[in-house]
């Protein structure tokens, strides 16, 4: 099964230290709405998932995977089983939760573009920073995703 991790790019972002420690093939994206998209337009590889990773400062090491992704009032859902995902992390210890409101952001932008390029096989995961993404956090990530 074919897997694409993205994140942002930047070194001290823990959405990027995480990806950077998956195997698979990684795409890091722009910081920019613009950039991003062409980012992601540019990926000519077929996936059968799409793991994506942002940064939420106010997460203090707990994950809150998004639902839905939404651009110009359309909202785009992914239909992966993100429930066992959620089970796996949670018997991990790592407290897991299901977003529901997207909010104008570079993660939304993202999310909502692949969702609409890879037909709903993606789940986009925001993490806590990197003072909270410790070894042990991105190893349990690690094992429940690879």
């Amino acid at each position: 099964m074919a897997t694409l991790f993205t994140a942002f790019k930047g070194n001290g972002n823990s959405a990027n230290k995480i990806v950077r420690s998956l195997d698979g093939d990684k795409l890091f994206l722009t910081n920019s709405y613009d950039g991003l998209r062409k980012d992601i337009d540019n990926v000519n590889d077929t996936y059968d998932l799409v793991y994506m990773f942002g940064l939420d400062k106010a997460l203090k090491g707990n994950v809150r995977i998004e639902s839905t992704a939404r651009k110009d009032d359309v909202c785009l859902y992914s239909d992966m089983n993100f429930h066992s995902i959620v089970r796996k992390l949670n018997q991990s210890g790592i407290k897991t939760h299901i977003g529901n409101t997207p909010t104008q952001s570079l993660c939304n932008e993202a999310y909502w573009h692949m969702l609409k390029k890879y037909n709903c096989h993606v789940l986009f995961f925001h993490v806590p920073s990197i003072k909270y993404a410790t070894e042990d956090f991105i190893a349990k990530i690690s094992a429940v995703l690879c």
